[in-house]
């Protein structure tokens, strides 16, 4: 059964024509698919060079060591929930945006569990910001990547806050509680009720109804 799941990781990674400039893209396309169907022990370069079908020394050109891969899985997913969220209609009032942004959050950090781990550990950085000793500096990718969502959060509460000290706080609580519900659900220690949608939930959970 493992030898199949590695057939089809294959077949879809493979399956993928890429230039050679988009080697990077492709090596953390394929990153993503390990992630979800086997986890973190199954990535390192040599195997995603072997998905890609690529030489074993190929990805290093992109990626030192796995902590610049991990990295910019991170700043993929961070990307991807940022544009979702820019997705959603922004000629409403802002505490349906918002509402609508927190729905996206959840939604994805369900649908893609083991990225979004990634994606929050990679942001957890050891040590001072100028430290040689620290271990975990964030790449200028990921900075910017992750910034985006939470910049698109402070903005929306701006109808309610006049200066930006304020807004971002409001932004932080706001996080704070998807992430609440997000990482809860998936460690299956929340259960939305079957006859509830996660906006419809997130509408009653934070004292708002949907419009």
């Amino acid at each position: 059964m493992f030898g199949r799941c590695e057939t089809d990781v294959k077949k879809r990674v493979s399956s993928r024509n890429y230039h050679h400039g988009d080697l990077k893209v492709a090596l953390i396309e394929a990153a993503g698919v390990l992630l979800k169907e086997k986890g973190i022990e199954a990535l390192s370069l040599r195997t995603l060079a072997s998905e890609v079908g690529v030489s074993h020394m190929a990805p290093y050109a992109h990626f030192k060591n796995k902590t610049e891969l991990f990295q910019a899985i991170a700043a993929n997913g961070f990307r991807s929930l940022a544009n979702r969220m820019e997705d959603v209609d922004t000629d409403q009032k802002a505490s349906v945006l918002i509402l609508d942004y927190g729905t996206q959050y959840i939604e994805f950090a369900i649908a893609n569990a083991p990225v979004y781990r990634m994606m929050l550990s990679q942001t957890q950085v050891t040590g001072p910001q100028n430290s040689p000793g620290a271990s975990n500096h964030m790449s200028q990718e990921l900075k910017d990547a992750s910034k985006r969502p939470f910049t698109l959060l402070v903005d929306a509460f701006s109808e309610f806050a006049p200066d930006k000290g304020t807004q971002s706080v409001q932004a932080q609580g706001a996080w704070a509680m998807v992430h609440g519900i997000a990482s809860l659900l998936i460690d299956g220690h929340l259960h939305i009720p079957d006859d509830m949608s996660i906006k419809q939930f997130l509408a009653v959970a934070s004292m708002q109804m949907p419009q």
